[in-house]
């Protein structure tokens, strides 16, 4: 039975780095693409990719997380902070993905075009909202951290 809980912090790990370094990476190669149509099209190429790890990571934590509640962990207020912002990630996934995502790409100019203020707009909307869900993986890594 001691394997268990080791194996479940190691799975845990595993999805928080897949999920929180796959947002960073998102995230840095948005904000480095800014208007530019050259490197929007680099940035489409792996945006699913990513995403996917993303997912995957998010897959991990949601079994281990519920592995670990079946094994008696203790609840705490801190624990709870930390369902809620990782349920805000699961809401805000698709939302990025079906929807500002998809806004975003329809927007996007062709390379060597100007862009237009409807794509300015859908890019300050999809960067916001992966902002947000990329600090709720930090604040989730640092409540980790202060509950251990």
């Amino acid at each position: 039975m001691r394997l268990l809980p080791a194996l479940l912090t190691v799975v845990h790990l595993v999805g928080l780095a897949l999920a929180a370094g796959s947002a960073t990476v998102k995230l840095t190669l948005l904000l480095g693409c800014g208007a530019d149509g050259d490197r929007l099209a680099i940035f489409f190429k792996v945006a699913r990719p990513v995403t996917r790890l993303i997912i995957l990571g998010m897959v991990l934590l949601t079994l281990s997380g519920v592995g670990w509640l079946l094994v008696a962990y203790d609840f705490t207020w801190l624990l709870g902070v930390k369902l809620a912002l990782f349920g805000a990630v699961w809401v805000l996934g698709p939302v990025i993905d079906n929807v500002a995502e998809p806004k975003f790409r329809r927007l996007a100019p062709a390379a060597g075009e100007p862009a237009s203020p409807e794509f300015i707009r859908a890019r300050q909307q999809y960067v916001a909202l992966e902002v947000t869900a990329t600090l709720f993986f930090y604040a989730i890594i640092v409540l980790w951290v202060m509950a251990s």
